[in-house]
């Protein structure tokens, strides 16, 4: 997993905002990209991609500061590369 820091939206909403911005597939590759998320191990921030609040939860107890969006690259496995993005309030 990789991460980088943006500068938030204008109109930062005062809930996490969760998005998965791409999706990159291998080739003959029917991904279930929460199936392939569960399937990480738990100590995984990628393992959340279908729990905002688990993911946003996570952030911040990993000292991720507010008022800032995250982005994430993330190897599900399986071929299946995600990029996600997360703002938090």
């Amino acid at each position: 997993m990789d991460e980088e820091s943006t500068s938030p939206p204008a109109a930062l909403e005062e809930q996490a905002v969760l998005e998965v911005d791409t999706v990159e597939l291998g080739p003959d590759v029917e991904a279930d990209i929460c199936g392939l998320a569960e399937s990480l191990s738990r100590d995984n921030v990628c393992s959340l991609v279908c729990d905002p609040e688990g993911f946003q939860a996570r952030l911040v107890d990993d000292g991720m500061s507010g008022g800032r969006c995250y982005q994430f690259r993330c190897d599900l496995g399986a071929d299946t590369v995600i990029s996600v993005g997360m703002c938090l309030p």
